[in-house]
């Protein structure tokens, strides 16, 4: 085996197993979140961005630690065992402020590493065009990470954590076999270190709309990370974790095509395409339909490809000689840090704005303690797969509910016998009939129950397609497309 075919295996096994272990725990936690635990959408949102604020500081672990004193990949060694610790804490988390502590040092230990792990690959590579060769390996990480938590563990339980640990506690292994790359020894001053001598570029007007709209179409990608995997779980698609990887294919085949698009319709172009399908996905969304929903899924690469690759590739274009690595930096941090953290709260508020009111509940523990909890009015049929209906569960041979029936119930109520235990009674079983009957017939359908358990999603898809367009009326309006710079 020739030495680059090694060295290329080895990188490609790196990448693969980066992604496989974000894939694994980022897609699935907001329905396991929403669901399982209970989270209000702000809740949610807050968690979500938690990656954020590790992309906020990971230029500090790259340029002091990476550039001046120790070794990339031990450093990637001590953050992935670091990272494979918190997970198995957050496996364990049931509130908030627990959950959120963890996640928020878990990120502070994987996102430096993305970053760092980049480095490695284009200090061994080679010539840098083999770069795509190696990422190839993260995106078929992240599939197979949907693939597996969609077929074998599922969003319900907080198995998913142990198997991204798991794969995190191997890779913290497998870093120290990887080819030595010492730190480099760059002098460079704090403010180059996070990128912001690049702030100057900012007196260009096209560059500062440049620098406007990407932030904005990030908030409006981040409705996505926070919520898609919640949403198929709420209109009962079967294995959400497993259907998303839908979008990595369809990235898969767009990075392939991109260079073409490029040449023929310019960088500008490319960049609007990217910022309008965000809005037609939404769309899609928005109509509940399930080809329409899946057609959104299969616009992820020209979505995702267009706008975040497309981008780097902007900034290279348009910043003068001796500012490339500079203005890389400024769009990571307006990119990975501002837009998604802001993002993931403007989401998780829109979220929490439109979920439904849910119902009163008693939950048995395993300890037998009994508690007091709002939680989502359960489902029609109470499994996806399950051919047992709520009505049935009430004790009625009808596929409906009407208000005479559910004021014969017992005071009691009912227990569902799930993970949970969850026992609802008579009065508050009414109340959200009561709010179902939208029509005050005095009977409640299987659409109308369902539609009030959910969130509002045409509202909620209605706000990050809202996003995108105003990115790209904007960018439209005021940006450029750059001619390529002569860096030499």
């Amino acid at each position: 085996m020739s030495g680059f075919l090694f060295t290329y295996l080895r990188l490609l096994a790196l990448m693969f197993l980066e992604f496989f272990i974000w894939g694994a725990w980022i897609v699935p936690i907001s329905s396991y979140m929403n669901a399982t635990l209970g989270f209000s959408g702000t809740q949610i949102g807050w968690i979500c961005g938690a990656s954020a604020l590790g992309a906020l500081i990971s230029p500090v672990f790259v340029g002091y630690f990476a550039d001046r004193f120790f070794s990339t990949e031990r450093i990637l060694a001590v953050l992935h065992f670091a990272g494979a610790g918190c997970l198995c804490l957050a496996a364990r988390q049931t509130t908030f402020p627990g959950m959120m502590t963890v996640i928020v040092i878990d990120a502070l230990c994987f996102m430096p590493t993305l970053p760092l792990v980049n480095n490695l690959v284009f200090r061994h590579i080679g010539k840098s065009e083999r770069f795509s060769w190696v990422v190839l390996g993260g995106s078929i990480g992240w599939i197979i990470a949907g693939l597996v938590v969609g077929f074998v563990f599922g969003e319900k339980t907080a198995t998913f954590f142990h198997l991204a640990a798991g794969a995190e506690a191997l890779l913290a292994l497998y870093c120290f076999t990887l080819p030595h790359t010492p730190p480099k020894g760059i002098d460079a001053k704090g403010q180059d270190v996070f990128g912001l001598t690049a702030a100057r570029l900012l007196k260009d007007p096209a560059f500062l709309v440049f620098a406007v709209a990407i932030p904005l179409v990030t908030i409006s990608k981040t409705f996505y990370t926070t919520w898609t995997n919640a949403f198929l779980t709420e209109i009962m698609f079967p294995k959400p974790t497993a259907v998303m990887t839908l979008s990595q294919i369809s990235e898969l085949l767009t990075m392939i095509i991109l260079p073409w698009f490029i040449s023929k319709i310019g960088l500008k172009r490319v960049l609007m395409v990217g910022m309008a399908v965000w809005a037609i996905r939404f769309f899609a969304f928005g109509s509940m339909n399930v080809v329409a929903v899946i057609i959104g899924l299969l616009l992820h690469g020209f979505s995702y490809g267009f706008v975040i690759t497309g981008a780097s590739i902007y900034a290279e274009r348009l910043v003068p000689p001796g500012m490339s690595a500079r203005a890389q930096s400024f769009i990571a941090l307006l990119i990975f840090g501002i837009g998604m953290f802001f993002g993931a709260q403007v989401a998780g508020f829109t979220g929490q704005r439109y979920q439904s009111d849910g119902i009163a509940a008693t939950k048995q523990a395993g300890n037998g303690i009994r508690q007091q909890v709002q939680v989502q009015l359960p489902a029609w049929n109470l499994t996806s797969t399950s051919k047992e209906s709520l009505p049935k569960l009430l004790g009625t041979p009808e596929d409906r509910l009407t208000l005479a029936f559910m004021e014969s119930l017992p005071e009691s109520g009912i227990t569902i016998q799930n993970a949970n235990n969850l026992q609802f009674n008579r009065k508050d079983l009414i109340a959200a009939f009561k709010a179902a009957d939208r029509d005050g017939n005095g009977i409640v359908e299987k659409s109308e129950w369902n539609k009030n358990r959910i969130h509002a999603w045409p509202k909620i898809w209605g706000w990050g397609a809202s996003l995108a367009i105003l990115a790209f009326l904007l960018f439209w309006i005021g940006g450029k497309d750059p001619q390529p710079v002569n860096k030499e």
